[in-house]
């Protein structure tokens, strides 16, 4: 229920509950002109952001997709990839579903490419439910089958090794999995990767809504010069769809909570993620979070030496 304010751009409002919240518009301030709010609207990367942020629509989000992906700016076909980059590589692991593993090359322009993904699922990259009797890996399988991906064996890497740069996980593993190994039962999920693998993993960052935010700005389309002269939308994030299906699916369809009006009436909007298939989108933002950027290959040091102290060339 709305409550009449005296000054121009503030409402009051009771909730369901009949707490009163001040709602102060932008309005409010004669500085903050109609062009000042569509500059505004214009620099942010999903417009429920404006419109909850800035119209004070606390329901803005409720049923609207997180991602604002743009197939014809982000999707990219497997001849696009750059042969050589910066790699990172983010898992997602669970004690009781499938783990979900995604690697991303960073181009020396700055751009990321999102190139392979591991999520042993029936209904990788399609819809419906994962199916609850869905035989499970452990742990070793998941090693072996990253460290195949990423070694000389495996075609796509032209009978190189790949050199990860950097490995980020769920930190939470640290909590799961204990007393799960009978080698060493007090092992969790993150160290038994590591003792298996050898590999070193940094801590994701979790702020969801940062998360969300940092996804969407590598997402965002920005006008790029193509061969022939032609500017295109393109995004900072390319993904190659054909090797990359289920994140394609997870950021076509990850949305906000809707509420019913029912529920509408009883509670006030969360803001919410719906409860659904998130794995991949989740190791998507945990890259995204880690500061991507391109670090040209150290050089060999040189062995040599100037003829007398003090000279250099």
């Amino acid at each position: 229920m709305e409550i009449s304010f005296p000054h121009t751009g503030i409402q009051t409002w009771k909730n369901p509950h009949g707490i009163a919240i001040f709602r102060l518009h932008y309005s409010a301030d004669p500085d903050k002109t109609p062009e000042w709010a569509a500059k505004q609207k214009a620099a942010m990367t999903n417009p429920a952001d404006y419109e909850q942020e800035y119209e004070i629509n606390f329901s803005a989000k409720m049923g609207t997709l997180i991602y604002q992906m743009h197939d014809e700016a982000t999707l990219e076909p497997l001849a696009a990839l750059p042969a050589t980059g910066t790699e990172y590589m983010a898992l997602d692991p669970h004690p009781r579903v499938r783990h979900a593993m995604l690697w991303l090359r960073v181009d020396h322009w700055g751009d990321a490419w999102a190139y392979r993904e591991v999520w042993p699922s029936a209904v990788c990259g399609l819809p419906g439910n994962v199916p609850e009797d869905e035989r499970q890996f452990a742990i070793k399988d998941y090693v072996e089958t990253a460290k195949w991906l990423e070694s000389s064996e495996n075609p796509q890497n032209g009978g190189k090794d790949q050199d990860i740069y950097q490995r980020v996980i769920d930190y939470s593993a640290r909590a799961m999995g204990k007393g799960l190994s009978d080698e060493n039962p007090e092992l969790n999920i993150q160290d038994r990767y590591e003792e298996l693998s050898g590999w070193h993993f940094d801590d994701s960052i979790k702020d969801h809504d940062a998360g969300y935010e940092a996804v969407n700005d590598w997402l965002k389309p920005r006008d790029v010069e193509q061969s022939d002269g032609i500017f295109k939308p393109k995004s900072k994030l390319h993904i190659i769809a054909e090797r990359c299906p289920e994140l394609v699916h997870e950021l076509k369809t990850n949305r906000y909570q809707q509420l019913t009006p029912l529920l509408a009436d009883r509670q006030d909007p969360s803001g919410k993620p719906v409860a659904k298939r998130n794995h991949m989108t989740d190791c998507l933002r945990y890259l995204c979070m880690a500061g991507l950027e391109y670090v040209p290959k150290r050089k060999l040091k040189s062995n040599w030496r100037p003829i007398a102290a003090g000279i250099n060339y």
